[in-house]
């Protein structure tokens, strides 16, 4: 590949036709012009010879901004690249920024599979290339194919602050619309009412979810009905005695009701009635790959094995996806049900008896 830095006239470089992004913030935009204006572009944009100059391959926000700062010369790196090559480029440069939307990196990842099938027959191969778990790369497809786009619209960048802009929903939230929902008129009914009432975290995705259980049922209704629960956290019977004897002292969760916080207490569910009552002592959000031995030890002791095996069992076989955040609660018991009192003493004659 040939390759060669020199200063270009800006007028000769034109926006690239394949970056998948397709909006810019213009507050960012004014920010980086102000740098730009005081100190000049410090970063050499990376361009491809095109008809009658070149065109930007890596480097959109900043040639955006020089023109903004009035620049009339650029340092850039010249190299020579096939569409698929820029393509994938802008993919694996962009694929981890937080002003990148999960509906904007779907559409690349089909324009890839389109354009050039031999390369990118599945989402597979695009995981491959990009380095991320074809999981992902299929939820992002998801968002463009099972969307309509007044929806994609609104879906937000997934930061790693979890701060969602006004007007747009969560992308945990719109995963779980386009995989639970089929009707593009009643995913947007839930996207604008979700926006409407401010409705975010768990409540979002349980209301999701309860939507497409109940489809005779108003939305408002359901509405209701989730907001007015109690907050809690859902365990599986397995869980009950390692809590209870404080094996288990914290639970990994995708997504979490906004009630859960620190110092907060809620419901330890079991299926339907609670089973105890549990006060937080930390809230965190992490990458599964940065789990270490000691986190999922507080899943009840558990190997890292084991706790990917448990990890599969609740969410489905390829589910763990290194990259992929969730929220951690840890927790203490502070009120036991009473009614599961017998319970308790139930599973543990029957790990006595084991032992």
């Amino acid at each position: 590949m040939s390759e060669y830095i020199k200063e270009i006239e800006l007028k000769k470089i034109q926006p690239n036709r394949l970056n998948p992004r397709t909006e810019f913030r213009k507050e960012t935009l004014d920010e980086l012009a102000d740098s730009i204006s005081e100190v000049g572009l410090l970063q050499p944009l990376i361009v491809r010879p095109a008809d009658k100059g070149f065109e930007v391959v890596v480097g959109e926000r900043r040639y955006r901004a020089s023109h903004q700062a009035g620049l009339e010369k650029v340092p850039a790196i010249i190299r020579s690249y096939s569409d698929d090559q820029v393509i994938e480029l802008n993919l694996i440069e962009n694929i981890h920024r937080e002003d990148l939307s999960a509906v904007e990196k779907g559409r690349t990842c089909l324009r890839l599979m389109e354009m050039f099938p031999e390369k990118y027959p599945n989402e597979e191969a695009v995981g491959k290339h990009v380095g991320l778990s074809a999981l992902t790369i299929r939820d992002w497809l998801k968002l463009v194919t099972a969307m309509p786009r007044k929806v994609q619209r609104m879906v937000a960048p997934e930061t790693a602050s979890r701060r969602v802009p006004e007007g747009k929903i969560e992308y945990t939230t719109a995963v779980r619309i386009a995989r639970k929902i089929k009707e593009p008129h009643k995913q947007l009914k839930v996207a604008e009412t979700l926006l409407r009432r401010g409705i975010r975290g768990a409540k979002a995705r349980s209301i999701v979810t309860e939507v497409a259980k109940r489809p005779e049922k108003p939305i408002e209704e359901i509405v209701k009905e989730v907001i007015e629960k109690p907050a809690s956290i859902p365990f599986r019977l397995n869980a009950v005695e390692p809590i209870l004897n404080q094996a288990k002292t914290q639970i990994c969760l995708r997504g979490l009701d906004s009630r859960i916080r620190r110092d907060s207490i809620v419901h330890a569910d079991l299926y339907e009635p609670k089973f105890a009552e549990l006060k937080v002592k930390e809230v965190l959000r992490k990458r599964l790959g940065d789990f270490t031995e000691e986190d999922v030890k507080r899943e009840g002791g558990l190997t890292m094995e084991q706790f990917k095996r448990q990890w599969e069992e609740m969410y489905g076989e390829g589910s763990w996806d290194n990259d992929e955040r969730v929220d951690i609660v840890r927790f203490e018991v502070v009120k036991l049900n009473p009614k599961f009192e017998e319970l308790r003493r139930r599973i543990s004659t029957k790990f006595l008896l084991k032992s």
